[in-house]
């Protein structure tokens, strides 16, 4: 399969690499970016408003990130910003540590699956962008309140095709025990789908060095893994792990307690200080 994992790349510009991110979400997704005069063509100074997680279900209160983009990178004006849904102000945190892309955290809870419009405003300007809600039935990704997907993944001693096993310089260590014998030694479990070196957002590397710093606080608390998108630097097979979990974008990382019930997913970006509040309301659970 040539390239299958087809979204990663809608935030280029977040990791200050190019413009035109407009529509490079994947395939069949409904967040779309735009400003609110679409026959525009943006400028270097103009402002668009991205929803950078990946999968939004009814029903439950959930992580909601957004991100403002310039066509040079990561909007770095300074002032106060506004979030609504659906025209609704909504509360946030914005999270800019260890990571390239800042991004403002909404916690909220959709009522029922459709579009919603996410708006922002900044700097004397109103942007939008569409969010897709599905119903949790239709959410093939496991999702706060479900089971982790048992599965094997590749370790040092049992790599299953997979080489190398770790794309990071130097490899991390998080690939010593497999999913399901993680899952069978009843301790909570922190599992990443990343690939530093394949990633076209560039985000998989700063999320593997965040989860990496948080190792040790949490040792013998929480059992960390990596497992990779492909199974060689060609990028064009998926692993066994990934395809039963059905991604379709990454990074994914995915927090579940003793009892293999995900507890929280972060999606795409994550910042150090979400990564560590998060870790530490995984162990107190």
């Amino acid at each position: 399969m040539d390239r299958p994992v087809t979204r990663r790349s809608f935030l280029l510009a977040g990791a200050g690499l190019a413009a035109g991110i407009v529509g490079a979400c994947s395939k069949g997704s409904k967040n779309v970016i735009k400003v609110d005069d679409p026959t525009s063509q943006p400028g270097p100074n103009d402002i668009s408003l991205v929803v950078a997680s990946y999968i939004h279900v009814a029903g439950i209160n959930q992580r909601v990130t957004l991100a403002l983009i310039q066509a040079n990178g990561p909007f770095k004006g300074t002032g106060p910003v506004a979030i609504t849904i659906d025209d609704q102000p909504v509360p946030y945190t914005l999270h800019t540590q260890g990571i390239s892309l800042p991004y403002y955290l909404v916690r909220h809870t959709f009522p029922k699956a459709g579009i919603y419009t996410v708006k922002a405003t900044v700097a004397g300007k109103t942007l939008s962008a569409p969010l897709q809600v599905v119903d949790p039935s239709a959410a093939t990704v496991p999702i706060p309140g479900s089971p982790l997907i048992r599965v094997a993944t590749p370790t040092v001693a049992a790599a299953m095709g997979v080489n190398p096993i770790c794309t990071r310089q130097p490899a991390c260590p998080l690939h010593d025990v497999s999913l399901d014998a993680a899952m069978d030694a009843k301790t909570p479990i922190a599992l990443l789908f990343a690939t530093p070196a394949l990633c076209q957002s560039r985000l998989c590397g700063p999320v593997l060095d965040s989860l990496l710093a948080q190792k040790d606080a949490f040792a013998g608390k929480i059992r960390f893994l990596h497992s990779e998108i492909y199974t060689d630097l060609t990028g064009k097979t998926l692993t066994q792990p990934v395809q039963a979990y059905h991604l379709e974008s990454e990074p994914f990382l995915f927090l579940a307690g003793a009892d293999g019930i995900v507890r929280e997913r972060l999606d795409n970006a994550y910042d150090q200080v979400e990564l560590a509040d998060a870790l530490h309301k995984l162990v107190a659970a």
